[in-house]
């Protein structure tokens, strides 16, 4: 008679579990990767497999303000001068317009998925609809599951 109140407890006690994670998910990266591995790992091929997320490439040289710190050097050469550094940060490197690194690096970030035991379309879509509920606005990404690329769903 009690067993069907114990096991409604221990649906709300998971339920409440759930909701209090997806509180204080945020879109950090650390936080991110742990929260993907914590919803997706079951449908790992092997249990020690992780989801990761990187970021594309910066192409050409960083914006700096003129108060910046912590930044990395930045040489500015004119066009006929011998380059004569020793610190391969300072070698020049081109600038790219905003519209050049998009068509270079196609999205913001990837993430790395492990194989998986279930229908790639399937996961797919679970994995997009959580994606896009944490992602920054603006930010564009890929599904990079054993290695083939997929566009998410919107």
């Amino acid at each position: 008679m009690v067993y069907p109140l114990k096991t409604l407890n221990e649906r709300f006690e998971q339920f409440a579990k759930e909701k209090h994670i997806e509180a204080r998910m945020t879109s950090q990266v650390i936080y991110f990767e742990w929260y993907l591995n914590y919803k997706f790992k079951r449908y790992f091929a092997k249990s020690e497999d992780r989801i990761f997320i990187s970021e594309s490439s910066p192409l050409g040289v960083d914006i700096y303000h003129e108060g910046a710190k912590n930044a990395k050097p930045f040489t500015v050469w004119m066009q006929s001068e011998q380059v004569l550094t020793s610190n391969p940060l300072e070698e020049p490197r081109e600038f790219y317009r905003l519209a050049e690194e998009r068509a270079l690096n196609k999205v913001s970030f990837m993430v790395n998925v492990p194989s998986i035991t279930i229908p790639t379309k399937e996961f797919v879509y679970m994995l997009s609809y959580v994606v896009n509920s944490y992602k920054v606005a603006g930010k564009t990404y890929l599904i990079k599951i054993d290695g083939t690329e997929i566009y998410p769903n919107k």
